[in-house]
């Protein structure tokens, strides 16, 4: 399967900007905090995926994004207590969660 391409990143870039604009607009931060959020998501994987370089910048910039996106979807729930940005939430912390859980356990494992 080939990725995505850089239009496809530009059009999700778009439409979560979009998403943010009209959810602010007609007050519905939920909405607008989600836009927000899908933005950055959006510019970190087209970084990832799109951009071939190796320099320290942009390895950085895509951390940035993403936890740009981690951070906006945490702000948000705190700041509105919504239901749909809190289950955003744990399905981020899950994971996370997980995953360190995972990574630290295996080591045990496999030196048995």
């Amino acid at each position: 399967m080939r990725p995505p391409s850089l239009q496809t990143f530009i059009v999700l870039t778009v439409t979560g900007l979009l998403l943010s604009i009209t959810g602010f607009a007609l007050n519905n931060s939920d909405l607008g905090f989600f836009g927000v959020a899908f933005t950055f998501a959006s510019v970190s994987a087209a970084l990832s995926l799109c951009v071939r370089s190796d320099h320290p910048a942009k390895k950085v910039s895509e951390v940035v994004f993403m936890l740009g996106a981690f951070g906006t979807i945490f702000y948000g729930y705190f700041l509105t207590r919504s239901l749909l940005l809190g289950v955003l939430a744990v399905f981020i912390i899950i994971p996370i969660i997980v995953g360190v859980t995972l990574s630290y356990i295996s080591p045990k494992f496999e030196a048995e």
